[in-house]
């Protein structure tokens, strides 16, 4: 376990550090305080290797937590669910009450964050329909509920190991799975920020090539493409208008993941005029600018369409950090 748990976390930090994303951190150091409780107890300091197990599960959970609240906003009401993180106290209490001899220790910390991991599985599989992703908790944490019955026997080293493998694996997977859903890939020339005339020529020119798409339009789009609704109504696959940090940061993520898989990065912008109805002007610019380089730089394009609703000055400046325009 000490090296599935490390492993995993030098595999998430490595991608935390090229990704720039708060969310892996999560669940890097998450990871990582399980390789210290394993250590520790391998030490002889029992007592201070249980409290990282809780550090352990806060991590992983935060990583899921961080994911959905960004991606899959109109799931946070499952979130409520983590108030019955004491209920492992409650339960062993009524136990002990009807004369059950409860070993002492039971539904503490290890308690508690076996609760947490259960919550936590539930809560991906409603919202990421990952069945392998939930199940590999199951392990870890009837361990961790039942820890210091299970601390040190084979049964619990079993499902330890069994649980941290496979749960590594889940994680890795799901981590790994991309914006880039790949396709037929798109015969664009020329590279950087292009601005367009015809967003409709664009999206019919390249249906059947892997897009990244940032709209305001409520339709329907190839399933091979990737879709964020600008939104203030939060929503599955919505960026809120003044989130354009987070919008940088999906770009970003795009080019990079079409470029590693030998493809060129598409994507399309159609709602400039409703990102600068929230945000100022320079934080727009700031941002196309921004955008533009990481797409010359990872040999991809950005179409963006301006809107008739756009002022002169404005459309000029953008114009200014274009590398041309295209008329359909």
């Amino acid at each position: 376990m000490l090296v599935v748990g490390a492993v995993t976390s030098g595999y998430l930090l490595s991608r935390t550090l090229w990704e720039r994303s708060v969310e892996l951190s999560f669940a890097s150091i998450g990871w990582a305080f399980l390789s210290f409780h394993v250590l520790l107890r391998i030490l002889g300091y029992f007592s201070l290797a249980e409290t990282f197990l809780y550090f352990f599960a806060l991590g992983v959970s935060l990583y899921v937590v961080a994911l959905i609240r960004d991606m899959y906003p109109s799931k946070t009401h499952l979130f409520a669910l983590y108030l019955l993180t004491p209920i492992s106290h409650v339960i062993f209490r009524f136990m002990s009450s009807l004369g059950y001899q409860i070993q002492h220790g039971l539904g503490g910390i290890a308690g508690d964050s076996g609760v947490i991991l259960l919550i936590t599985g539930y809560i991906a599989y409603r919202t990421f329909k990952r069945l392998l992703l939930s199940l590999s908790v199951v392990p870890i944490a009837i361990v961790f509920l039942l820890y210091k019955a299970l601390s040190g026997t084979l049964v619990g080293l079993v499902l330890m190991t069994l649980g941290a493998v496979v749960f590594s694996v889940a994680t890795i997977r799901v981590t790994a799975s991309g914006l880039f859903k790949g396709g037929k890939t798109p015969e664009v020339s020329g590279r950087g920020l292009v601005i367009v005339e015809d967003i409709g020529f664009i999206l019919d020119e390249y249906r059947d090539s892997p897009v990244l798409l940032i709209t305001r339009r409520i339709r329907e789009y190839p399933p091979h493409w990737s879709v964020f609704r600008i939104s203030t109504v939060p929503a599955e696959n919505s960026v809120s208008p003044t989130a354009l940090e987070k919008l940088r940061h999906l770009i970003v993520k795009y080019l990079v993941e079409a470029r590693r898989k030998g493809s060129k990065g598409l994507i399309v912008i159609d709602c400039i005029d409703f990102l600068l109805l929230y945000n100022d002007r320079l934080a727009v610019l700031k941002f196309l600018s921004d955008i533009r380089d990481h797409a010359v730089i990872n040999d991809g394009v950005i179409y963006v369409a301006l809107d008739s609703s756009i002022d002169e000055r404005t459309r000029r400046l953008i114009e200014n950090l274009s590398d041309g325009e295209l008329k359909g």
